[in-house]
């Protein structure tokens, strides 16, 4: 403990490819996903959002962009890099973690 660990959490690196009318939600979805807007590039109709967010928080992310965009957007992602996971969650996996293996303990 006393060298400090961390926890590390996956950052993803995704492209949103959507209509200009629905810009303002899935950035502000993006946004409250912990994630960090790189840029937004315009591609006729559409806008595609450049973005890196935590993978964790992209679980179900397709439906979730399909909810807001009644179905007309299209998404990729993949790994980008690893970053230290915020102290608050890395408590809460830490715990998680405890809780867990007393329970497989007590098995």
């Amino acid at each position: 403990m006393k060298a400090r660990p961390c926890l590390l959490e996956p950052i993803h690196h995704v492209e949103i490819r959507i209509p200009d009318d629905c810009l303002g939600k899935v950035m502000g979805d993006i946004s409250s996903r912990r994630g960090r807007i790189l840029g937004i590039e315009s591609e006729g109709q559409f806008q595609v959002i450049k973005a890196e967010v935590p993978a964790r928080e992209l679980y179900k992310y397709s439906s979730i962009l399909r909810s807001l965009t009644a179905g007309r957007s299209l998404h990729s992602e993949r790994l980008a890099h690893y970053t230290e996971m915020p102290r608050e969650l890395e408590q809460r996996v830490i715990e998680e973690a405890k809780k867990r293996k007393a329970e497989a303990q007590t098995k």
